[in-house]
């Protein structure tokens, strides 16, 4: 799937937005790297549990679909094997 690119985009943005907003604020340069370190690690973590989610999301569903399939499938072939009463 294309989640594996969530991480580094959402890491990618904040660090842009950290970096473009430190800027215009004019922080020194050596405060300003260890706060854009810190900002990158943090939203590449959070960028992981929600691919993590997301894919957890998706077994589930997938698990609920097949489940119900089956059941469907079983209720057809019960409804196969009954004589019709006319």
């Amino acid at each position: 799937m294309k989640r594996k690119l969530i991480p580094p985009f959402l890491m990618l943005f904040a660090g842009a937005f950290t970096s473009i907003t430190m800027w215009l604020l004019h922080y020194e340069t050596n405060k300003m790297l260890l706060i854009l370190l810190g900002v990158l690690v943090l939203f590449y973590i959070i960028g992981c549990l929600l691919k993590w989610m997301l894919d957890l999301f998706d077994k589930q569903n997938e698990v609920l679909t097949m489940s119900e399939e089956v059941e469907q499938s079983e209720e057809r072939e019960a409804g196969e094997g009954e004589p019709a009463n006319s």
